[in-house]
């Protein structure tokens, strides 16, 4: 026998059941809501003690069918179905109807009466139907007797009264059956019935025990759980911060009155849904990068990690809000993660100062759409996400063709409202979710997302196209607006702002070039075209260096006595491998890009130094582009280089195009003036065929008027020729300034020209261009 003594053991069962009677029996609300809680759970597992007990059943019958007692098998079957029927009345009464339960008066009873009969009758169907099974069946059907019997004891021990009768009501069918079989009982069956009632009533007693001690552990947090809830509603009326709790399934454990107002749902529906679920429920889509922050706040839940300062814009109310979200895990005395704590923070007052600051930066302050880094910005989120055919996206570069003329004929204020007039024209017809830019002057950016369909790009370009050159009224004028468009779409190749931008570029150039259409798309003939010039540049970088470049000279004349006054400075190129390329190859390369200072300067050294050597009465004429003009310092490199030279000023003659004058006016009529002053001559060239007008004419310090070759090439058979040089010779005497033309093939021409009053000239006629040797030697042979 053990040395241990059982009798310890009985002060530990007493307190059990003293614990559980100051609770079942105390009718505080404490208890009774114990005692309720409880009930349901017995009534909402009642379905599956049924389901059980068919299982028994059924098992049963399948042993014990064809032995002779069918008749009693069919009786225990309706016994059993009563039985059951009453069971699931509970449950449809109080799980699924909700019948109103009176925590004070539950109906404990009835419950246990149904409990008893129905372990009575396993109890007593299990025994008889013992003695019909076959031996190697038994194990099978006691093990299956032992677990459901175990199996109520744990489900009905939730309240004493029903575990005690389950217990009782089996070890009572089962004396029952034994004497009912037998006819007597039997000292070792009493003592063994004793025994197993006693078993149970233990196991009935610890499970009752652990759930009244669950229970007061669950009440205690939840005490605290509203203690706290309090607190924390207190310090949330007085501060925009709250506070949230969620369990390691991310739902809600404890609900902010500020989050019920923005919500306006009830707190107790919210804890019923994922946190993440009602964040998104609330976020402002519409705002840039919201679904990427809500992203950010589910995947640190889903990694079960602690996270900090998450910016959210919230719709409250139809007002845009901003919570900054931080929160850290939570674990329990075990270190077991359970859920995250975490703070909300309103930061909207902190927020819009910054967002209009931001908005002010990325807006043109003329306009009122994006500007430069607007576009930028806008773009490199484009290229982000543009990793499928379905994000490809378009850009579409527009410019005013005759900004400058507008600018300089109406004033800079005209110029500010035609931009704002244009963009409020672009506003009003572009997509709803293009996006509308002013890059500079008047340039304009249109990106439109999501389309990689030129036919579509091509129509909407048409439309603003139409749109944008409808007359626009300023004072009491009609001023007739011509932009060009330049098309690019993003690709493989094209896939950073740079190479988009180059791309849109390239076709508006392209476009503006072209006299028969005023929209180009981006191709590769371009590209290869602008990689040409590229490469142009670098080899007339090398030839400066290099000095291969060279200068001729072609002899102008007095027509009216065929004597030598001066010649013109022509450029050529002598390159090491493609031989001789005329100035129209090169010069609007070097135009385009900053050679034509370096090249300008050269130009103007060796034409002055030419000149130099010539006699007094000779006079040089060198061409100026435009660029010169506006980004170098070229007056300075005049006087520099007249100086260095010793060539007197007033046999130094400047050339102009009329694309001059139709930049700003002032630069170049300072720079104009700054000439006339220091006694250089001034010859406007290719006249006729540019931007004419009477304006400049009077206003600008010109000595000379350069007839364009084309009128001089069908001055022999067209009478318009004719009548437009006539014009030209009278228009020259009229201001008191000398004309000159260009082209004089043959002798007709000189004749025909000299009639019309012309009075200088220079073509093949009189002299083809030469090397400045040759030109000295053509001087000497004019002296003979």
């Amino acid at each position: 026998m053990s040395d241990k003594n059982p009798l310890p053991l009985i002060p530990k069962i007493v307190d059990w059941i003293i614990s559980y009677f100051y609770l079942a029996h105390d009718q505080n609300d404490y208890a009774a809501k114990y005692q309720s809680h409880q009930f349901l759970n017995i009534v909402k597992s009642l379905p599956l003690t049924c389901l059980i007990s068919l299982f028994v059943v059924l098992a049963s019958l399948m042993f014990t069918w064809d032995k002779g007692h069918n008749e009693f098998a069919l009786v225990y079957v309706i016994a059993l179905s009563v039985i059951t029927f009453v069971k699931l009345s509970f449950w449809w009464s109080y799980v699924i109807k909700h019948k109103h339960l009176d925590i004070h008066q539950l109906p404990t009873k009835p419950l246990a009466l149904t409990i008893i009969a129905s372990a009575i009758s396993y109890a007593f169907l299990s025994c008889y139907w013992f003695t019909l099974i076959l031996p190697e069946q038994e194990v099978f059907f006691v093990l299956s007797a032992a677990a459901f019997v175990v199996t109520g004891c744990i489900i009905f021990s939730r309240i004493l009264l029903i575990g005690a009768t389950w217990a009782v009501g089996f070890s009572g069918g089962f004396v029952l059956a034994y004497a009912y079989l037998f006819g007597s009982l039997s000292t070792d069956i009493i003592l063994f019935t004793l025994i197993g009632v006693l078993s149970l009533s233990l196991i009935c007693l610890s499970v009752t025990r652990h759930h009244v001690q669950n229970f007061k552990r669950e009440n205690q947090v939840e005490m605290q759980r509203q203690a706290a809830s309090v607190l924390l509603n207190d310090f949330e009326e007085k501060a925009s911060d709250w506070l949230w709790e969620v369990d390691k399934y991310g739902h809600l454990q404890y609900v902010s009155q500020k989050l019920t107002q923005a919500t306006g749902s009830d707190s107790q529906n919210l804890l019923h849904f994922p946190f993440v679920n009602i964040l998104e429920s609330l976020l402002d889509t519409e705002e840039r990068n919201a679904l990427e922050q809500l992203q950010k706040v589910n995947l640190a839940l889903s990694k079960r990690a602690d996270f900090s300062n998450i910016l959210l814009p919230i719709k409250v109310n139809n007002e845009t809000l901003w919570w900054s979200l931080s929160a850290k895990i939570i674990t329990d005395n075990q270190d077991t993660f359970i859920g995250w704590r975490g703070v909300t923070k309103d930061r909207t007052s902190a927020v819009l100062p910054k967002r209009e600051m931001i908005k002010q930066a990325n807006t043109d302050s003329l306009t009122g759409i994006g500007n430069r880094l607007f576009f930028n910005d806008q773009l490199t989120s484009l290229f982000t996400k543009s990793t499928t055919s379905e994000s490809v996206f378009a850009l579409v570069l527009m410019d005013l063709d005759n900004f400058k003329m507008i600018n300089d004929s109406f004033g800079h204020n005209a110029g500010d409202d035609l931009l704002i007039e244009v963009s409020n024209r672009l506003k009003n017809n572009i997509p709803e979710n293009a996006i509308l830019s002013r890059l500079n002057g008047d340039e304009f950016a249109i990106v439109i997302p999501n389309t990689s369909s030129s036919e579509k790009i091509e129509e909407l370009s048409t439309e603003l196209y139409n749109t944008i050159i409808q007359p626009w009224s300023y004072g009491n004028s009609q001023i007739n607006i011509s932009i060009s468009l330049g098309i690019a779409f993003s690709s493989d190749s094209i896939n950073s702002i740079e190479g988009l931008l180059r791309a849109g570029d390239l076709a508006l150039n392209d476009a503006k070039q072209a006299s028969s259409r005023y929209m180009s798309f981006f191709n590769t003939e371009m590209e290869v075209a602008a990689n040409h010039r590229g490469q142009v540049v670098n080899e007339m970088k090398q030839s400066i260096f290099n000095n291969e470049f060279i200068l001729d000279y072609q002899p102008q004349l007095d027509l009216s006595t065929g004597q030598l006054i001066g010649a013109e400075a022509l450029v050529r190129w002598k390159h090491p491998k493609r031989g001789m390329i005329a100035p129209l190859n090169f010069i609007p390369i070097a135009e385009e890009s900053d050679l034509i200072s370096f090249l300008g300067v050269w130009i103007l050294e060796k034409a002055c130094s030419e000149a130099a050597t010539w006699p007094d009465d000779l006079y040089v004429a060198v061409n100026v582009s435009c660029a010169q003009i506006e980004k170098t310092d070229l007056l300075s490199d005049i006087k520099r280089i007249l100086e260095e030279t010793q060539l007197p000023p007033s046999r130094l003659e400047i050339e102009i195009t009329e694309s001059v004058l139709i930049t700003d006016k002032s630069p170049v009529f300072n720079f104009l003036t700054a000439l006339r002053e220091m006694g250089i001559k001034i010859a406007l060239d290719d006249f006729g065929t540019g931007y004419s007008s009477l304006s400049y004419l009077h206003d600008l310090p010109i000595d000379k008027l350069k007839i364009d070759r084309s009128f001089i090439n069908q001055s022999d058979a067209d009478e318009k020729s004719r009548s437009i040089i006539r014009s030209i010779t009278h228009l020259a005497s009229s201001l008191k300034v000398s004309t000159i033309a260009e082209g004089i093939e043959t002798e007709d021409q000189y004749d025909l020209l000299s009639s019309l009053g012309v009075q200088y000239g220079q073509g093949y006629w009189y002299a083809r261009p030469m090397t400045p040797e040759s030109f000295k030697e053509f001087i000497e042979a004019k002296k003979a």
